[in-house]
């Protein structure tokens, strides 16, 4: 039966920590220092593809507060993979802590540590490093011609690391049936993710025998288990820990500098802390995955799609890290019924930045090239985008093409009638102008995601402590990296055992306290660690059924939320009281686990209003209405929030964001926020946060995730708004590459 009735599910909750952030008490590990702390900076490469002959630090060792080195002869020769995602053939282990033989710009070499900040960065700038630069390439096309020698040749004899395909059908046969054919190329640039904290973490090592981390991390558990192998301790001797976070997008789901921190940690007999410049992080962490898209795609004449081809090329930069990941979950995302499907994809390794982790995984590349495509096939078939979207889409008991797994909830239909009612308000307030000079146009286009990683891995788990009181302690090792997972939980735990929020405090991602879990990657904290946090809470009732049994020698029955012993009825706090302080009382834990058996699909339908301007060849974002169906919205004020921040994310993709390359220093330019340029709030359109009404029945309370769905669909809808408006086809993001961009107007 779907629960419908939630008394703290489904309603407005004011984040947890909010407060602390407002007022600005929340602790961050930047703001943290541990006695006898030195301050440490690595020294990263110039070039995108050299050769280290010779390092001299004599200079760098005459400045005061100078403390000492960490020298690529000082670490183990190991190659690892970064990737913080659990053990898989998919992870390829390609990379070092340190590297004489850097092949991107940034790559690490050495790390200086001094008494301050300032007398690091002097150090590190008087240490000499003598290269032997090399030919780079950046693009896939480069990548794969057949003279250039390959970046990992122990993994591969040329640039392509891996390759995957996904078939369902036959494309030979669904292009021949098909009454019309269309095909298009595309090209989407790699995109930084820019969060306002930089990267950092603190290390102690300084006795050699335990080591404590603490860093804005995504995935502590499987950092620990990475640490763990390169400097050669068990786990148990690990802590990770996670402050708070000034967000993450998967920028923190792999690792950075904690390895380097560590072993400098182990020799100096010191804590180390490395704070990331804001240079050091656009050119030095990962990006999304730049990629190139053949789509071919065929329909009869009344619209029914009939198949779908894509030829996919992810560019990883020179470590494999995600990319085999995040090119299979590309293969997953495709929400229309069409009978022939075939997903060929590589990802292939270049000198451009290193690729890793962003949010929408895998979805966002192929989402843009697929929409495009379909509106293209609505035009020439004279159909209404909306309708021809509508007619070819997924339905309950279906699937994905390629996947074995079960549509089970779907309000596509309820999120259009959402979108299509804000519209017809605005464009009854302000027109549609069409006057030879401007001409405005909406664009749409439907995305999907997945309620956790699309591979089934996701593992989580939950311990709820009770109080003699009846308020309880929840420990999870997810992550909350600035979306609201904590609140979220908070609730699912407060809704299933029956307490005010109020009576519920969290305690997550500390590997010494916290119970495992893979992390916070995949949009999988709400149904995975969800459904963990209501199994504890669950398993807690069922405890407390049973000891007050014992007590009291009668069945004891549970009734919305109540226990009854005889005609006695008492509430979740009384129960509690009387099994802690009787007698033969004893202690009330609860243990919940989930290992993903499922991934239900949330589903989102974007409209924008965009303008053209012809004598001046420029475009302005007037209106973004998004729809969401994520099932339950368990706290409806963290979903509009995520369908805002998830816009304005897609509006800097589509519109300005991007890594240039200087092709005369054969590195990248966009080492700033003058260069990489990121949204300000004029560039904003106005953004209408809809949620459907919707139920997941295999998940928590109902719910589905939200957090990468909303920023799937941006890119196409705006594309698709723009080319109406301009009456061109777009092939390639940004739209600053062929447009003037304006800022919008607001009142």
């Amino acid at each position: 039966m779907m629960e419908r009735n939630f008394t703290v599910v489904g309603h407005p909750v004011v984040r947890l920590e909010a407060k602390e952030k407002l007022t600005g008490r929340a602790v961050y590990t930047d703001d943290m220092t541990l006695p006898g702390m030195v301050y440490a900076a690595v020294v990263r490469s110039p070039y995108a593809r050299t050769v280290v002959s010779r390092i001299d630090l004599s200079s760098a060792e005459s400045v005061p507060g100078y403390v000492g080195a960490l020298l690529p002869d000082d670490v183990p020769g190991t190659l690892y993979n970064c990737s913080g995602n659990p053990p898989s053939a998919l992870l390829l282990k390609d990379e070092k802590i340190l590297t004489k033989e850097p092949k991107c710009a940034g790559d690490r070499i050495l790390c200086i540590a001094a008494e301050t900040p300032e007398a690091c960065r002097e150090a590190c700038d008087r240490v000499v490093v003598e290269y032997l630069p090399q030919s780079p390439f950046f693009t896939i096309d480069e990548a794969l011609k057949k003279d250039v020698e390959p970046l990992q040749p122990h993994l591969s004899k040329d640039n392509v690391i891996w390759e995957r395909e996904v078939k369902e059908g036959d494309t030979g046969e669904g292009f021949k049936q098909s009454d019309i054919v269309i095909e298009g190329s595309f090209f989407i640039p790699p995109m930084q993710h820019t969060a306002i904290e930089p990267t950092v973490c603190i290390c102690d090592f300084s006795d050699g025998r335990e080591l404590t981390i603490w860093s804005n991390s995504q995935t502590v558990f499987q950092e620990r288990r990475i640490i763990s192998e390169l400097v050669g301790i068990p786990e148990s001797r690990i802590r990770i820990v996670k402050p708070a976070v000034g967000g993450g997008f998967g920028a923190r789901q792999q690792l950075h500098s904690q390895p380097v921190a560590a072993l400098l940690s182990r020799k100096l007999k010191r804590p180390v802390k490395i704070v990331n410049n804001r240079e050091e992080e656009l050119t030095s962490t990962v990006v999304r995955h730049g990629a190139a898209a053949g789509v071919r795609l065929g329909a009869m004449n009344d619209g029914s799609m009939t198949v779908f081809y894509a030829d996919y090329k992810l560019n990883t930069g020179p470590y494999t890290t995600h990319g085999p990941t995040v090119l299979c979950a590309g293969a997953r995302k495709f929400q229309y019924a069409v009978p022939h499907y075939f997903f060929d994809g590589r990802c292939v390794l270049t000198n451009h930045a290193t690729a890793g982790a962003f949010r929408g995984y895998g979805n966002m590349q192929l989402a843009f090239a697929r929409e495009v495509m379909i509106d293209r096939l609505a035009l020439r078939l004279g159909i209404d985008p909306v309708e021809l979207r509508l007619k070819n889409h997924v339905a309950v008991g279906g699937h994905f093409p390629g996947s074995e797994q079960s549509v089970t909830s779907c309000e596509i239909k309820e999120c259009v009638r959402l979108c299509l009612e804000k519209r017809e308000e605005i464009d009854a307030a302000e027109g549609v102008t069409d006057d030879g000079e401007i001409t405005q146009a909406w664009g749409v286009a439907f995305a999907c995601h997945g309620s956790g990683p699309s591979s089934k891995e996701g593992l989580s788990s939950a311990v709820v402590n009770v109080n003699s009181d009846g308020s309880v302690e929840l420990l999870v090792g997810s992550a909350d990296i600035g979306q609201g997972s904590e609140t979220m939980l908070s609730q699912i735990a407060a809704e299933t055992l029956g307490i005010p929020l109020a009576e519920v405090s969290i305690t997550a991602a500390d590997t010494k306290i916290t119970p495992y879990d893979t992390e916070t990657f995949g949009s999988s904290q709400t149904f995975i660690c969800g459904t963990a946090v209501r199994r504890a809470c669950l398993d807690v009732y069922e405890s407390l059924k049973k000891l007050l049994s014992e007590l009291s020698g009668e069945m004891v029955s549970l009734c919305d939320r109540s226990f009854f012993i005889g005609k006695e009825k008492l509430d979740f706090r009384a129960a509690v009281k009387l099994a802690m302080f009787h007698q033969r009382g004893g202690v009330i834990i609860g243990r919940g686990c989930y290992k993903a058996d499922a991934c239900p699909n949330p589903f989102s339908v974007c409209m924008v209003k965009a303008e053209y301007h012809r004598s001046i060849n420029a475009v302005r974002l007037l209106h973004l209405i998004e729809a969401v169906d994520v099932g339950t919205p368990i706290n409806p004020l963290t979903v509009e929030g995520q369908i805002e921040g998830g816009a304005a994310q897609g509006v800097g993709y589509t519109l300005t964001e991007q890594i240039e390359i200087n092709n005369i220093a054969k590195k990248p330019l966009s080492t700033d926020l003058l260069h990489y340029k990121i949204p300000l709030a004029s560039d904003l359109p106005r953004i209408h946060a809809l949620i459907a009404d919707g139920y997941e029945p295999v998940g928590p309370c109902g719910a589905k995730s939200v957090g990468e769905l909303s920023t799937v669909p941006i890119a196409p809808a705006i594309v698709n708004a723009v080319s109406r408006a301009s009456g061109r086809e777009i092939n390639r993001l940004p739209l600053c590459e062929e447009f003037l961009v304006l800022p919008n107007v607001t009142e």
